[in-house]
């Protein structure tokens, strides 16, 4: 099995805040922390709620719900409800556009 990975473009966002992306399946967030662009999966693996409307800040979202943490960077929980990383995907910025590389 080969791995095929595809882009998508999108534009910034303002700083502390996300956008939902739903695209071919994928549920996934576009996250601005201090400026600096992410993609997470829309997904807290504590209860497999969205992260969706999670607060942003210092490069970590918080779960909405219970308000486990997550790694921007890295998808790794922080805190002792969840153990489980979350998906995250590579963000390119090239002339004020976003690129998220998607891998399948």
């Amino acid at each position: 099995m080969r791995d095929v990975s595809r882009q998508i473009s999108v534009e910034p966002i303002e700083q502390e805040s996300c956008l939902l992306i739903d695209t071919d399946g994928l549920n996934i967030l576009l996250c601005n922390s201090g400026g600096i662009h992410y993609a997470i999966e829309n997904r807290c693996t504590h209860q497999d709620s969205p992260l969706a409307g999670g607060r942003v800040r210092n490069g970590f979202i918080s779960c909405p719900l219970h308000g486990v943490k997550f790694d921007l960077r890295t998808g790794e929980p922080r805190g002792d409800l969840a153990r489980q990383p979350v998906q995250t995907y590579p963000v390119a910025e090239d002339d004020g556009s976003l690129s998220i590389t998607l891998a399948e």
